[in-house]
């Protein structure tokens, strides 16, 4: 039971875009920081992912285009360091995220090979 359960994770999470992890990660981080944002949270994770992504990413590179790239870089290391207030719930979803990442790969793998 336990194996086709661990399947059916790793089967929804080979469908995910690698370019998504650290977005889903941002939001899942919000749920935990601010308090009672359940439904801006999802409301903001859904209008995101339903085109929301392309309107930032422009306004994003306007910014950023303009600044020299250690900046960019220093900003994203110390914005994740503020997020860290609950250190070991946030390292054990990276290492959820890594492993299920490597199992799903490994799953698709087996899966062409079988075909």
């Amino acid at each position: 039971m336990i194996k086709k359960l661990l399947r059916r994770y790793l089967n929804l999470v080979a469908k995910i875009n690698e370019r998504h992890y650290w977005p889903f990660f941002i939001f899942l981080s919000l749920y935990f920081v601010i308090p009672y944002s359940e439904f801006v949270i999802t409301a903001l994770i859904i209008w995101y992912f339903k085109g929301g992504e392309k309107l930032l990413r422009k306004g994003y590179d306007v910014v950023t285009k303009r600044l020299p790239q250690w900046l960019t870089v220093g900003s994203s290391v110390i914005f994740f360091l503020v997020m860290l207030d609950d250190t070991l719930m946030y390292l054990s979803v990276i290492g959820i995220a890594y492993w299920s990442n490597k199992q799903a790969k490994k799953l698709k793998k087996e899966e062409k090979g079988e075909l």
